[in-house]
């Protein structure tokens, strides 16, 4: 996939991927599959063991991965995850976004090149502190968040996790950074796009209740 291709590009030249050693780390590509299988998965289906096992590596070898793939991520963090309507790279990708919503609506709405929604992150167990907090109305532990995609392309732009599962969608986009400073994502007649579960704002669109 081409997201996969564009993540090991980012993550190859990172000094962290090489050694002195005569044995060589195994490609950026398994590391970061191993990675994301880990990430991908919680409980009994997140051990160790059965990524060792999926793998075909050691344990200490899955422990290394992950670790190695997190830093690199966190590092790289603030150059993924941002949108600034003022950088020449945004402004080309917000008409890019603009023609594509255009193309497969109306001109009326290109105005509209972001989406937010919620998306929940299970437990494998109910916490011990305050765990009914994070129980939500399907009946699972989880935490929630909210994420502020490009439409085309699903770039996340924005996000906000860690949140109690119980807590409404529209609760815990209150709190988000676009909610407080929605002109540091959006210009003049620009929007974000919502479902029926947040507020209808002059920046916050709800095209159906």
């Amino acid at each position: 996939p081409n997201v996969f291709t564009s993540l090991i590009r980012k993550l190859e030249n990172h000094p962290i991927f090489s050694n002195n050693s005569n044995n060589p780390q195994l490609p950026v590509s398994v590391q970061l599959a191993i990675f994301l299988n880990r990430v991908g998965h919680y409980g009994n289906g997140a051990t160790m063991e059965d990524l060792a096992e999926w793998a075909g590596v050691s344990i200490g070898m899955v422990y290394n991965c992950y670790c190695w793939v997190m830093i690199v991520l966190l590092q790289l963090h603030d150059n993924v995850i941002h949108f600034d309507p003022m950088e020449l790279e945004d402004q080309q990708e917000q008409d890019w976004v603009k023609q594509w919503v255009e193309s497969h609506s109306c001109p009326e709405w290109s105005g509209g090149f972001m989406c937010v929604d919620g998306s929940p992150f299970n437990l494998f167990q109910k916490l011990g502190w305050h765990g009914g907090g994070f129980y939500d109305h399907k009946s699972c532990y989880l935490l929630s968040t909210q994420v502020i995609i490009l439409p085309h392309n699903l770039r996340i732009v924005d996000y906000m996790i860690g949140v109690p599962g119980s807590l409404h969608n529209s609760s815990i986009f209150s709190h988000t950074p676009i909610y407080h400073h929605p002109e540091m994502f959006l210009g003049a007649d620009k929007w974000i796009w919502a479902d029926s579960a947040y507020p209808l704002l002059p920046w916050c669109v709800v095209p159906f209740k």
